[in-house]
Formats: C-alpha cells, structure tokens, sequence
C-alpha cells in the first residue's frame, strides 16, 4: 500500500519552501567547492614554505612566516567548515519542515500512515482468521433465551433492505426462542451493550464491520445479495459535463467536494482510491471542501460550482430518476468496485452451538417477495437475502479504506450519531 506521508510524486512544496531549499543547497554546494579549493592553495602555500636555503636549512624567516600562517589557515578552515555545516543544517531543517507541513495537512483529514489494524490484545486468533476466538472459559460465553437483533433502518428505496419482521419470525422458528427488534446507528451507548450481551445479532453497514470485529469480537457471517450478486453501492468521482477532466489522475491542482468525514462514498474510499491509484494526497496534491451532503454534492456539480465530487452511484441515479438532476449534467470519471451495503453477525463470546443454529438461519432466508414492513426496510425489484462471506478474504478492500484512517475518526463520529440520536429522542419527547 502506498504510505501518504512518505510516497514520492512530483514537488509539492510551495514556492517559498522551494527557494529556501535551493538557497541552502547552492549555499552548502558552494562552501563545499570553497573548501575543496581552499585545501589546493594550502598544500602549494605549504610548499612554498618549506623552501630551503642553499645550506639546505629553512631559514628563520620562512619558520616564523610559516608558523603564523599556519594559524591563520587552520582559522579560515574552521569558518569554513562552521559555515558549511550551518548551510547544510538548514537545508535539511528546510527539507524536514516540508515534509512535515505536508504530513501534518494529510493527518487533518483523519488519515494515518497506513498499517493493517489488528484484534484488540484481549482477542485471541489461533487459527489466523482475523476474527476474535471464542473464549476457553465456558462461564465466559453467553446463551440467550431471547436474541436481540439490532440492525441499520432504511426508509430509501434506492437501499433496499430485509422485511425485518419477517425476518425475525424466520429467525424464532428455526432457535425456538424470542427474538426482539432494536434499530442500530453503531453509536457509542449502542456499542457499550455488546459486552454484556444485550445485543445478540447486528446488522450494519458493511463499512463499519472491521471497527467492531478489531474492537468487539464482531464475526460477520453473511452479506446482503440478490439473485445476481452482491448487494452494495459504487463511489463515483463526477465533474461537470463540460469539464476537461477525464481521469482521476488529472485532479491534481484541483478541489474535490466530499459529503462529510464518516461517509465512506461520500469521503474516504475517494481519498483511498486517489492515492494508491494516482498516487494524490488529499489537501497536498488536490484541495478538498465539504457539502455535508452527497445531494448537495451532485447539483453543485451539475451547476458548476464544483469541479468535482465524491458521491454514491445510488444517490447519483434517484436524483436523475426523480427529476432533480439532467443526467447529462454531470459525468462519471472513475466508480469504485462495489462496497457491500449490509452485513450480518454476532460477537465472540456467543456459544458456538447458538452461533452455529443463526447462521444456518440466515442464510436460509429467502423473502417471499419484495416488499416494506412496518419498520420501513426499503423494497426491491429482487428480493433480497443473506450469502456467505469469508471476512479475511472477502473484505480486503473494507480494510484497507477502514486502515488509512485515525480509529478516534469513527470514535468521534460514532459519538456525533449518539449524540444526534438522542437530541432527536428529546425533540420528540417534548
């Protein structure tokens, strides 16, 4: 993976960093060159002064000429080399400022230098699956009598969901115990009831699966599908349809409009794309600006206010389907492979047994039909339900996007859904 704070591309320092480097290094270029001349007159003065008389001795004269002069040029030589060693020193303290600048700009916008995240050191992984082992101690492991399904609300038809309640009927008939609705927005009062057992089963938006298998045991089991593939969502990069770009490549020098930071098409896969693909950092090599929305995103776009912007392909087409948007208003320059909307699981410490029985369960579903339930889960041309996935090789790219940016990212962002959450309990209440 490429590292953004140390990769190579073409200078981007400003035009002041510029001149004080070159300034430095043709200082330490020429002190250097300064030297080296000086050293050939010292060894031809030196000669000069070890000449003799006819007797063959060196004569009073010369030895006293010769001792002061020793001292003068030992004197330059060491200014000289003062000099040198300053010039050279601020060169590299120029050098090392830049880089910094330009680390510190890429760290602003919750990147980090990219590693893989790793299980919580109270996980254990034996087999090397990535995913956090049962525990050993039985008394550890918890059994249910009512299962707990909390998942992601989807009132939008253009992301479609599971009839949940239908769903949940599945899920009683095949383990024989009560299973009870919750709504879940990852938020962090939400993720303090998992360790206790409070919540059994979580459905969630596929993004944010490798912050709860690294920090909570999360095993995701099965993602959402239709009859044809995968069910999930493109990041497109347009510009307006007059716009000379025509690959992503070619943003460098220009501004590129995201939604808000938590979105992953709305900011980070394009800021991951643009990197290990066109090797460009954000606010170093292109500029980027927030709609805090992907609709407002999109018309700025079709209207010529921005120069380009990261949105959902979804978004994208229920604007043209509903009238907002002229389709040819805009183009598309890149679209990411698809990132899988839903994906379904338990934690750790469940008893394997239970585990087992769920997800047989699961992907066992298959909707009757299209269709919207009382909780409002958004229908389909095709009926959706639960496939297989193997987390350590099916969700690389999840990983990789989730790995380039700073955990206390989805902290304070999971904190800002906890607290919009419960400022919309109080509006309602009152």
């Amino acid at each position: 993976m490429v590292n953004p704070l140390t990769m190579q591309t073409k200078p981007s320092h400003n035009f002041r960093e510029i001149f004080i480097i070159q300034a430095h290094d043709a200082t330490a270029v020429h002190s250097f060159r300064a030297i080296r001349g000086f050293g050939e007159r010292l060894r031809n003065m030196a000669h000069d002064l070890d000449s003799t008389n006819a007797e063959g001795h060196v004569t009073v004269r010369y030895g006293r000429r010769r001792q002061g002069l020793r001292l003068v040029i030992w004197l330059c030589v060491l200014v000289l080399v003062g000099f040198t060693l300053d010039a050279a020193r601020r060169t590299w303290s120029s050098r090392a400022e830049a880089s910094g600048s330009n680390a510190a700009v890429v760290r602003t916008m919750g990147l980090i230098q990219p590693g893989s995240r790793r299980l919580s050191d109270r996980f254990a992984d034996v087999r090397g699956r990535l995913l956090a082992d049962a525990p050993t101690d039985p008394t550890r492991l918890i059994d249910p009598q009512t299962i707990v399904l909390a998942h992601i609300d989807s009132t939008d038809a253009a992301n479609p969901g599971i009839p949940w309640l239908a769903f949940e009927a599945h899920l009683a008939s095949a383990t024989g115990r009560k299973v009870t609705d919750a709504s879940f927005h990852n938020s962090s009062d939400e993720l303090k009831q998992i360790e206790p057992g409070a919540i059994t089963l979580v459905a969630l938006h596929a993004a944010d699966t490798p912050f709860l298998v690294d920090n909570f045991g999360f095993q995701p089991a099965a993602v959402l599908a239709d009859n044809g593939a995968v069910n999930g969502n493109h990041m497109d990069i347009i510009v307006p349809a007059s716009s000379p770009i025509t690959a992503i490549d070619q943003l460098r020098g220009h501004t590129l409009v995201c939604s808000v930071p938590s979105s992953i098409t709305g900011y980070r896969s394009a800021v991951a794309i643009l990197m290990q693909q066109a090797n460009l950092r954000p606010n170093v090599d292109y500029t980027i600006i927030w709609s805090m929305g992907q609709k407002r995103s999109i018309l700025g776009v079709a209207d010529n206010k921005f120069q380009a912007a990261a949105v959902s392909d979804d978004k994208l087409k229920s604007l043209v389907q509903e009238g907002e948007l002229a389709e040819s208003s805009c183009r598309v320059i890149h679209q990411s492979d698809v990132i899988p909307r839903t994906t379904i699981g338990w934690f750790y410490n469940l008893k394997p047994e239970l585990a087992e029985t769920l997800r047989t369960a699961i992907l066992d579903y298959r909707p009757v039909a299209a269709s919207t339930d009382a909780r409002g889960a958004g229908g389909s041309a095709k009926p959706l339900h639960f496939v297989s996935i193997d987390y350590k090789k099916d969700f690389v790219a999840v990983r990789q996007i989730d790995g380039l940016f700073d955990p206390r990212l989805d902290m304070r962002s999971k904190t800002s859904k906890s607290e919009s959450a419960n400022a919309a309990a109080r509006s309602h209440a009152d």
